[in-house]
């Protein structure tokens, strides 16, 4: 009877102590695949911080072209040359448009939103790479989103006031009515505070760029430290 209780011990020890092998085995085999998705959406992440940057440093030159030329126009507010500036290249943009327009910020984050979405992001351990990745994706971003959004709707006023008082603005810039519209409207002093409104956007824009670059490059530069 001892034996048949010390053989059926043995028989239920071995089953447990299989069991637990193969919860163990099956808990290693998780932590690596989780470890692997982790290794997979930071070396994604990074792919997708390298064409970030590229793109900020794109828009960044965009919105300091439109800022110089403008910065010109008030330097040499009420004695501008209305031939030079007629004919002047403006690299594929007449000067109303530059003067006016905004440039919209659509940077190529379909990655993040992607791993975002399936819960990638949040498998992530490292606190200091999830703080700097929200920082880049979601704090700067939104930031610049709305500078965006406030140059905007002065593009929208300063439009409507081109429209209701000269009109010759929006028609062909080699026309004399154009020249005698632009000649108006560099001595115009509404126009002169929409300008340095402008201007002063784009400074902003361009500044806010700036350390979102920082951001992105400290933010590749960790999560290159973790996946080497």
């Amino acid at each position: 009877m001892k034996n048949l209780f010390a053989k059926g011990g043995i028989e239920f020890l071995a089953v447990l102590l299989g069991i637990s092998g193969s919860l163990w085995m099956e808990n290693n085999r998780q932590i690596k695949l989780e470890d692997e998705q982790i290794y997979n959406t930071l070396y994604s992440l990074k792919e997708e911080l390298v064409t970030l940057n590229e793109y900020s440093e794109r828009y960044k030159s965009k919105i300091l072209r439109d800022y110089k030329i403008c910065e010109k126009l008030l330097t040499d507010w009420g004695s501008n040359n209305i031939d030079s500036l007629v004919n002047h290249d403006l690299e594929g943009r007449d000067l109303i448009l530059t003067i006016k327009a905004y440039r919209a910020f659509h940077p190529p984050i379909s990655i993040f939103n992607s791993l975002k979405s399936d819960g990638s992001i949040g498998l992530i351990k490292n606190p200091n790479i999830k703080t700097k990745i929200n920082n880049v994706y979601e704090v700067s971003f939104s930031h610049i989103q709305e500078g965006v959004d406030n140059e905007r709707n002065l593009y929208q006023k300063l439009n409507e006031y081109m429209i209701l008082n000269y009109p010759y603005l929006l028609i062909d810039h080699k026309s004399s009515k154009y020249k005698t519209a632009l000649s108006k409207f560099l001595n115009d002093e509404i126009a002169l505070a929409y300008i340095i409104e402008k201007n002063s956007m784009r400074n902003f824009l361009a500044n806010l760029i700036s350390r979102y670059m920082i951001r992105v490059n400290d933010l590749n530069l960790l999560i290159d430290s973790q996946i080497k």
